[in-house]
């Protein structure tokens, strides 16, 4: 998986999701319960794919999940699916985390999605379409990610 992360290139296939619907998928969250995508159809869903090596994963997420806790009432949820492949790590970071954690330790659903370099913040409408795809963070993000969750809101 850390080769695969390297080859960060061109364009990721990532991109290519957007105007698609969200390929589903279940995982296991860190609180033990299994949790399925599709189940927050009606939900505006920010899907971050991170690891706890990643500084720009924690920066990213700290934004999310300001964002989340701001809008979660309108109908905002994020997922933050770990690519790390000992659970116990992620634990760690993410205790006390007030939004679902899930652990992708073989990298299945980081494929489904072709997550190539890290982060990666996939914006689904409340139909299950993919609209956005974010790759890589940097200051002022949070203002874009902003925009397009209040356009998504608003629809």
């Amino acid at each position: 998986l850390v080769a695969l992360l390297a080859v960060a290139g061109s364009v990721s296939a990532a991109t290519q999701l957007k105007g698609a619907e969200a390929p589903d998928f279940v995982l296991k969250s860190l609180s033990g319960e299994n949790l399925r995508l599709s189940e927050y159809r009606g939900e505006v869903v920010m899907l971050s794919f991170w690891a706890t090596w990643c500084g720009d994963c924690r920066a990213q997420l700290s934004e999310l999940a300001t964002m989340r806790d701001r809008y979660q009432d309108a109908g905002v949820e994020l997922l933050a699916v770990s690519l790390d492949q000992n659970s116990r790590q992620a634990s760690e970071v993410m205790a006390g985390a007030s939004y679902p954690v899930l652990h992708d330790a073989a990298g299945e659903v980081g494929r489904l999605y072709d997550v190539t370099k890290m982060p990666v913040m996939v914006l689904i409408d409340r139909g299950g379409v993919v609209r956005e795809v974010f790759e890589g963070f940097r200051r002022g993000n949070d203002e874009q990610y902003l925009e397009r969750v209040q356009a998504l809101l608003r629809e």
